[in-house]
């Protein structure tokens, strides 16, 4: 009786780990896909709302990344509280390194610069992370049925060695 639930439990963490690992991988195209929609926002609103960075920030936010930023950027100035919202933000919205490291390059001149440099940055940063989505949703495309079925089958594949 033991062997049967070890073995039916083994089977359903197989299961539940390629429906994870699948979602995980819908999460972050989506997510690339709000941080894109976020990041045209924000090039509106500097170049013609004409408001302070917290207040773009709170209002062109998609995700939350750009939320936790403004909410820490008064103690901790924008450079490190964009990169304090990237690094807690990216288990989340299950960004890559990769990913990440786009997401810096903003942080380390956004709000430093005039209005034009501003805008030709986040232009830069939005083109880079469409690539990105571009490549999410193909991974998710080619590989997250792969990862559902695959982990369901390799868990029966282990319930029937065990049983």
């Amino acid at each position: 009786m033991v062997k049967i639930l070890g073995a039916v439990m083994t089977g359903f963490a197989c299961g539940y780990l390629g429906f994870k690992i699948s979602f995980a991988m819908k999460i972050r195209a989506e997510s690339l896909n709000n941080i894109i929609t976020s990041l045209e926002m924000l090039e509106s609103e500097i170049n013609f709302s004409m408001n302070k960075l917290k207040q773009a920030f709170m209002r062109v936010d998609k995700c939350g990344l750009f939320k936790f930023a403004a909410e820490n950027m008064d103690e901790k100035g924008v450079k490190t509280a964009w990169t304090n919202a990237v690094n807690e933000c990216s288990t989340k919205l299950s960004l890559k390194d990769a990913d990440k490291d786009i997401l810096m390059t903003l942080g380390k001149n956004i709000g430093r610069t005039d209005t034009d440099d501003q805008i030709k940055n986040i232009k830069y940063i939005k083109s880079m992370i469409a690539e990105q989505e571009k490549q999410a949703q193909s991974e998710y495309r080619r590989f997250g049925k792969m990862y559902r079925n695959g982990g369901v089958l390799v868990g029966l594949l282990i319930v029937i060695m065990l049983i």
